[in-house]
């Protein structure tokens, strides 16, 4: 969906519903599971590189000590 054709959907939906807040929201969050996906990717990714910095933490801890 284009920046366009979400401004004319924010419109319609200011100028339909005013009052309907449900809808409103609908509305406005269409793509709703692209952007949860979205999140879980990246909150893999974050948690996959914080495990990386601790395994790598916990290699060089042992091989100092040895």
């Amino acid at each position: 969906m284009t920046l366009l054709q979400k401004r004319k959907l924010r419109l319609i939906a200011k100028r339909i519903i005013r009052n309907d807040k449900k809808r409103k929201l609908y509305l406005l969050n269409l793509h709703w599971l692209k952007i949860k996906k979205k999140k879980l990717r990246r909150r893999k990714k974050t948690l996959i590189k914080l495990f990386k910095e601790r395994r790598l933490q916990y290699l060089r801890s042992m091989l100092k000590s040895a």
